[in-house]
């Protein structure tokens, strides 16, 4: 079976300026619904992340690694503001607007031009500047230095550990649901800016995992797909009369995202919270439709707390 993609995680700045950095933002954008706006910006932060997912030939979908269900996208209406310009945000929708051609141009430099729109090349304006030195991203036809762009890579977002070696990509099967996959899925329903952790019966590139030793055995567990994101034991509420804690997948760096991996069966594995010893991953089998089951952590020690992790060790 072939391996699913990794996404490659890259910064994307501006060749006239290369101190800036492309941008998703924070804030909706005016009169289109759940659409993010697209800037460039002067300071590097979690939202001057992109990740490329290779689509087929030069074209590719860029997505913000910090909003990694968005796709940026060429609207196909005009910026009546600009006149023809074409508006520049990010979405939710999977289409082929969401499509890229991007093309090596000499010196370490690309253009990035709408499949949808070819003739239209992504570029930073710089007519006018907003607050913080913020500048408009949008698409044009004009043929220009401003449609030329430095893809960086970013090594120290796949792999921010000094390690001397490359962490292991994983998939980690729950013992009692031997077919199934632990996934990065969709955004939480109760906590929005979270993602929802499941275990499902379809392999793809959402179940590909890194796991980065912080020390020992102590490890976290960031999702290929979306590495700024990270597993981690929801501890501040207990879910039910069990007292199980939610696992969900969040942006932020701190203790909880630490797990123990201990050794349980031969080929098998117990994973549990490193702030909360006690509490064990595990895939509650009895709570799904046959193709998707919910993951929790819980204080039982039972036989579904083992897991396989297929490329650890």
């Amino acid at each position: 079976m072939q391996q699913p993609q990794i996404p490659a995680v890259v910064s994307i700045r501006p060749f006239p300026d290369s101190k800036k950095f492309l941008s998703s933002s924070i804030n909706k954008a005016k009169h289109h619904g759940d659409d993010l706006d697209i800037k460039v910006v002067q300071q590097e932060s979690e939202n001057t992340f992109f990740l490329l997912e290779h689509v087929n030939g030069a074209i590719y979908r860029i997505k913000p690694a910090a909003h990694p269900d968005h796709y940026v996208f060429c609207a196909g209406e005009s910026d009546k503001k600009y006149g023809k310009d074409l508006d520049v945000r990010t979405h939710h929708h999977v289409e082929q607007r969401n499509h890229w051609i991007i093309e090596n141009v000499g010196w370490s430099t690309f253009t990035i031009r709408s499949e949808t729109n070819p003739l239209f090349y992504l570029f930073a304006a710089d007519e006018e500047k907003h607050a913080h030195g913020e500048q408009d991203v949008r698409a044009h036809t004009n043929q220009e230095e401003r449609n030329l762009w430095f893809i960086v890579t970013v090594p120290n977002i796949v792999h921010p550990y000094p390690l001397l070696y490359q962490p292991p990509v994983v998939t980690l099967r729950p013992i009692l649901l031997p077919q199934h996959f632990l996934t990065f899925s969709d955004p939480h329903q109760q906590f929005n800016s979270d993602f929802a952790v499941k275990v499902r019966g379809t392999r793809t590139d959402k179940c590909q995992f890194f796991l980065d030793r912080v020390q020992g055995n102590i490890f976290t567990i960031r999702p290929c797909s979306s590495p700024l994101y990270y597993l981690f034991c929801a501890d501040g509420k207990s879910l039910n009369q069990w007292n199980d804690y939610d696992a969900r997948f969040h942006i932020n760096k701190e203790a909880r995202n630490n797990w123990i991996i201990e050794p349980a069966a031969p080929g098998y594995f117990t994973i549990k919270s490193a702030t909360n010893p006690n509490y064990f991953l595990f895939g509650v089998q009895d709570e799904g439709n046959g193709q998707e089951f919910n993951v929790r952590t819980h204080p039982c020690i039972e036989e579904r707390n083992k897991w396989a992790i297929d490329g650890f060790m």
